[in-house]
């Protein structure tokens, strides 16, 4: 059985807890009371969220994230049809060899095989390719990211500064 101040104490708490949170959701001000405590606000183009935000509807911007994926998804492509002829010799040599043959003798022949190691030649191509296809994406936005801010600068008056 409860004792007598366990069961006054909890309906207490509660409307406690439910008063705390009524106090913390209060609106703030939304006007400020004097222009002082302001907040300072930058001009366009001189932070980095306006200059992603400005990207987002940036056609150009937009245009080269679309062609740098269509390249990427076909690389993509081309590494899965590489890997999946790599599976298909895999199991053609597996079948040559006799039953009992390890994962290590089956890799054996496989590095004999010129089929083989033209396929792994093409992977490590496709990668390198998918490497260099990313880098120069990065590096385009980066320049397309710089072109903003020094002509949003250029833009600005002294005045402004």
């Amino acid at each position: 059985m409860r004792h007598k101040k366990e069961i006054a104490v909890a309906p207490l708490g509660a409307v406690l807890c439910v008063c705390a949170c009524l106090v913390g959701c209060e609106r703030r001000e939304t006007a400020p009371s004097s222009p002082a405590s302001a907040p300072k606000v930058q001009p366009a183009g001189t932070s980095t969220t306006a200059t992603i935000e400005e990207r987002a509807h940036d056609p150009v911007y937009q245009k080269q994230l679309k062609d740098v994926e269509k390249k990427l998804q076909d690389i993509r492509k081309q590494r899965e049809e590489i890997k999946s002829l790599m599976g298909q010799l895999r199991e053609h040599v597996r079948a040559s060899l006799p039953k009992d043959a390890t994962d290590a003798q089956v890799q054996a022949a496989l590095d004999k095989n010129p089929a083989w190691q033209e396929l792994v030649a093409a992977l490590k191509k496709n990668g390198i390719k998918e490497e260099r296809n990313r880098a120069v994406a990065q590096a385009a936005v980066r320049q397309r990211i710089m072109q903003k801010k020094t002509e949003s600068a250029a833009s600005t008056t002294p005045a402004e500064k």
